[in-house]
């Protein structure tokens, strides 16, 4: 296991949760008679042809982990910034046996993502890598709703770390990219929208834009969903798709500069990475803007 792995570990606190105890087995037959075992240690997954690398072994439920810290791992970027950090910024890995440092509960990918990131800005005050995750993965949306009658534009800006996109009902990421950046809600009839401007019920478009990528955009699946007849949460497992390279522009913002122009205004992004979470893989592709 590298050291950005164990660095990893030091800042999630995960504790022994993937330290594995090779001591004595014991077990008991019928009559009550038991013996001791030796286990024999894992030896770590063989590396695969092409990239001659190997995967971290699952500790049972820890894929969706494993993936995560892959993703992680092979961002450049991401992980040089933590090790160009000293041991006096960076913390020890003593404190890993803290029992207040312990994290056992199985998250979903998405879930521990944040989870992880918000750790790592708390561990990360006061250091040179305070901005570390704002700078790689901080993004935001803007979301305007446009008065029909006036043009008046009522904007709300979220900021973001992932996008979380649909999977139900679409087949793939620019379907449900498309859905969510292009495509405008229209309130009219028995919906309309009251306008400030108009101070009275008008037709009116919702829509959203990116306003802002990073550098590195994550973006999660929307597996789940609620079955309301079975009371049951249960999983997509359709066919969905999502290309190697992607152009984003045509779910951005394009704003008017001083001359009349129209300009990009969030073409920086060099990385997207699809967490799916769980049992599926992670991919990571470089997209084209």
């Amino acid at each position: 296991m590298s050291s950005f792995l164990k660095v990893i570990f030091s800042f999630t606190m995960f504790g022994d949760l993937f330290e594995e105890d090779y001591s004595s087995v014991s077990t008991t037959n019928q009559y009550g008679k038991g013996k001791e075992l030796k286990a024999k240690p894992l030896e770590p997954p063989a590396p695969r042809e092409f990239t001659n690398l190997s995967g971290i072994r699952n500790q049972g439920g820890t894929c969706y982990l494993n993936s995560l810290l892959q993703t992680l791992h092979f961002t450049p970027e991401f992980r040089e910034a933590l090790f160009s950090l000293g041991p006096e910024e960076l913390g020890s890995l003593e404190e890993k046996d803290n029992p207040d440092a312990k994290e056992m509960r199985q998250h979903d990918v998405q879930e521990l993502n944040r989870i992880l990131f918000s750790a790592l800005e708390t561990s990360l005050v006061g250091t040179s890598g305070h901005d570390l995750i704002n700078r790689l993965y901080h993004g935001t949306i803007v979301n305007q709703i446009v008065c029909k009658e006036c043009k008046n534009v009522s904007e709300k800006q979220e900021d973001f770390l992932d996008l979380t996109v649909a999977v139900k009902n679409v087949t793939g990421l620019e379907d449900a990219l498309w859905n969510m950046y292009v495509e405008e809600e229209v309130f009219d009839c028995d919906n309309l929208y009251h306008c400030g401007s108009c101070d009275r019920l008008v037709k009116a478009a919702k829509s959203a834009k990116l306003r802002k990528l990073p550098p590195f955009l994550t973006v999660s699946l929307l597996r789940f969903n609620f079955d309301f007849v079975k009371c049951e949460r249960y999983k997509e497992t359709s066919c969905y798709t999502f290309p190697l390279r992607i152009n984003l522009k045509p779910f951005c913002e394009q704003r008017t500069n001083m001359s009349g122009a129209v300009t990009d205004t969030a073409l920086t992004l060099r990385h997207v990475t699809n967490l799916v979470g769980t049992q599926e893989k992670f991919t990571s592709s470089r997209p084209h803007l």
